[in-house]
C-alpha cells in the first residue's frame, strides 16, 4: 500500500497498483520510475560525455515523506521548492547511494497540490540500521546505537555503530572526541555502500546520548556466563 497526498495535510492509502513509489528504498538497476516529490536543493554541473561534448546536468535532492534521494537531471525544468511528478526515471548508483537519474526520456510535470513543506522535508529521518542496510544505502539519516569497537590512525575514525537491529562502520571525521567503546552516539549523515560489500555511516554530525542499550544488553549477557 502506498500514501496519496490530500488536501490539509491528510493522506489515504490507495491499492498497490498505483504508479507513485516511495523514495524510500529505490535501488540502483530499477528503471521506468515514477515518483512525486519536492525538490530540496538543485546546483549546476559541468560534465564531459563519452563524446567529448561538454554538457551541464542538475544536481541536487528530492524528498516525500519517506525519504531523501540524491538526483541528476539532464532536465534543466528542475526548480527549487517545487512539487514534481517525475515519469520513467532511473536508480543508479553514484558516491554509493542510491541516486535518481532524470533522462532525456523521463517526464516532468509541476504540481499544485497540497505536500509536505520544505521545511519539514528538510528535516533527516530517524531510521534502524537494518531498515537502512536492506535498502542499500540511504542519504541524510539519523542512526541511533552504540559504539562496540573503536579505532583511529592519522587519516580516519572509524568505529563501529549497534543500534540493535544491525552495525554499520561509523566515520566520524572532526566529530570524534568522546567516541570510544560503549559510547551511545546519536549520528546524522549519508549511509553508503562500500565495494567491500558492507556499509559506512559517514557522519555530518555525532552527539554522544544518554542510552547504552546494546552494550547493557550484552553486559548482562556476558555476566550470566563469566
Amino acid at each position: 500500500m502506498q500514501r496519496e497526498y490530500k488536501r490539509h495535510g491528510f493522506f489515504r492509502f490507495v491499492h498497490e497498483d498505483s504508479r507513485n513509489r516511495e523514495l524510500k528504498c529505490l535501488k540502483p538497476g530499477e528503471s521506468g520510475i515514477n515518483t512525486l516529490c519536492r525538490v530540496l536543493e538543485v546546483s549546476t554541473k559541468k560534465i564531459r560525455t563519452k563524446e567529448g561534448q561538454e554538457k551541464v546536468v542538475l544536481t541536487g535532492v528530492i524528498a516525500d515523506y519517506s525519504a531523501k534521494l540524491p538526483f541528476v537531471s539532464w532536465s534543466e525544468r528542475v526548480e527549487k521548492n517545487k512539487v514534481v511528478q517525475i515519469e520513467n526515471a532511473n536508480v543508479k548508483e553514484w558516491k554509493g547511494l542510491p541516486t535518481l537519474y532524470i533522462g532525456k526520456k523521463t517526464q516532468l510535470h509541476e504540481q499544485d497540490i497540497d505536500f509536505p513543506g520544505y521545511a519539514e522535508l528538510r528535516k533527516p529521518k530517524k531510521r534502524t540500521i537494518e531498515d537502512i542496510v536492506s535498502c542499500g544505502g540511504a542519504f541524510d539519516v539519523i542512526v541511533e546505537g552504540d559504539i562496540v569497537s573503536s579505532s583511529a590512525d592519522e587519516n580516519r575514525n572509524r568505529s563501529v555503530l549497534d543500534d540493535g537491529t544491525g552495525a554499520v562502520f561509523l566515520d566520524s571525521g572532526a566529530n570524534s572526541t568522546g567516541i570510544s567503546f560503549g559510547t551511545p552516539v546519536k549520528a546524522r549523515g549519508n549511509v553508503v555502500a562500500e565495494s567491500e560489500g558492507y556499509y559506512v555511516l559517514i557522519a555530518e554530525k555525532v552527539k554522544v546520548t544518554e542510552g547504552g542499550l546494546v552494550i547493557r544488553e550484552m553486559k548482562h549477557f556476558l555476566s550470566r556466563y563469566t
